[in-house]
């Protein structure tokens, strides 16, 4: 099946395309299911089938794919509010839907042409592709592209996805800088193997967010479906094969502000979701003392609630501003040749974090208002409290390393801060 057609026959369907808001209130009506498959996906390590229809029928795979290949090509604040919403249903989903979907962004930015037109034109009818930076892999040069073998675990969102993008180490290679050379290769389902290492109880959160461990033995990938992963190393100064292929300075390529932006906007769903459950709580539990009145008469509980609130509100305003402000980058440079700065880059990473920390220290003061109940296994806040302290632990959120850097690369004294 040609993607371009099954997705035009789907808009079709409808009369017309959906617009960001109606994109945006899909997500949200999507809440109950989401929510009542909670507790099977952390035993699963993913969502299921019917969610991923759910979300299909949505529309909510197309949201970041070029319509050059039948896709909405929304921006990435419409990307961004679909996350918030389906992550207010469940934070694990939400990362699992983010982590699949926003590497549309990517492949359209850093491949060439034909690759483009080989991943977004498949059988499945929609382009997901899982990716991680944190593989063990050895890409092998042979006659038109490489080998690869190896381990990349932590690949969120693989569960569905159509193809798994990994990082290998190119053999006796080596870059400019004088360190090994890597490449980013897009491998076919079929010929990568999930390893079942994400179900359960093997970690403290996000137990379904489908963070498996993709394994290539020996895989043929062609040259054309790799790309040089000097993404997060350099100042962006002209248009990318992106631009050029799409016409959409959306699709210039830098990464360090909007890899961070797929974890913090499932954390701001989060935080929404703790609020939701946290007001049921007060408004339906009385206080363990005289006079019993209900909790949400009760002066502590609504400063408790207030604060909540207002934190999770901000942290969402952040995480558009950002959005907005990344779409102005890309269109200085595109439009007026002003160049996208690592600085600016890292400086969008940095306040996204900002975004992070206040979304998941809403959840953690409602976590610790809401009483001991809570903390109980199944409870939602235990859940979303487990799902924020997963994310504080990722390396991308130490918000304090990454001030430091950010003051270093302000000041010259390195390019990159990673």
């Amino acid at each position: 099946m040609d993607l371009t057609h099954h997705l035009a026959d789907q808009v079709d369907s409808v009369g017309k395309e959906p617009t960001p808001r109606e994109l945006v209130q899909r997500a949200a009506e999507l809440r109950p299911m989401l929510r009542a498959q909670q507790d099977a996906a952390e035993a699963r390590g993913h969502y299921d089938e019917d969610v991923h229809r759910a979300l299909v029928d949505a529309d909510l795979y197309r949201v970041l794919t070029p319509r050059r290949y039948g896709g909405l090509e929304m921006d990435l604040s419409a990307y961004a509010r679909v996350v918030i919403e389906i992550s207010r249903g469940d934070p694990s989903t939400g990362w699992c839907y983010s982590l699949g979907h926003n590497h549309n962004l990517t492949t359209a930015s850093h491949w060439s042409a034909q690759a483009q037109d080989e991943v977004f034109n498949n059988p499945a009818g929609y382009f997901r592709s899982s990716h991680s930076v944190a593989g063990a892999i050895e890409a092998t040069p042979v006659d038109g592209g490489f080998r690869l073998t190896g381990a990349s675990p932590y690949q969120s969102g693989v569960p569905y996805s159509t193809y798994a993008t990994v990082n290998a180490v190119v053999k006796d290679s080596v870059g400019p800088d004088g360190l090994p050379e890597i490449i980013a290769a897009i491998v076919p389902r079929g010929e990568f193997q999930v390893l079942d290492d994400w179900s359960g109880d093997g970690t403290l959160g996000l137990r379904g967010s489908g963070s498996n461990t993709v394994v290539v033995d020996d895989v043929f990938v062609p040259e054309h479906r790799t790309s040089l992963f000097d993404w997060v190393h350099h100042d962006y100064d002209k248009p990318s094969e992106g631009n050029e292929l799409h016409g959409n300075p959306m699709y210039l390529g830098p990464v360090a502000g909007f890899f961070h932006l797929a974890l913090v906007s499932p954390m701001v769903g989060a935080a929404k979701a703790a609020v939701d459950e946290y007001e049921n709580i007060i408004n339906t539990r009385t206080m363990l003392f005289p006079p019993f009145d209900l909790r949400r008469d009760d002066p502590h509980h609504q400063a408790d609630l207030g604060m909540a609130m207002t934190m999770t509100d901000a942290a969402e305003a952040i995480v558009i501003r950002a959005c907005d402000q990344y779409m102005e980058y890309c269109a200085d440079l595109v439009e007026r040749g002003i160049t996208f700065t690592m600085e600016k880059d890292v400086r969008l990473y940095g306040i996204i974090q900002r975004a992070g920390e206040l979304a998941s220290e809403a959840v953690s003061l409602l976590y610790r208002s809401a009483g001991s109940s809570a903390a109980r296994a199944g409870h939602p806040i235990q859940r979303y409290f487990r799902d924020v302290s997963m994310y504080r632990g990722h390396i991308s959120a130490q918000y304090q390393w990454t001030a430091m850097k950010i003051a270093q690369v302000h000041f010259g004294l390195r390019k990159s801060p990673f």
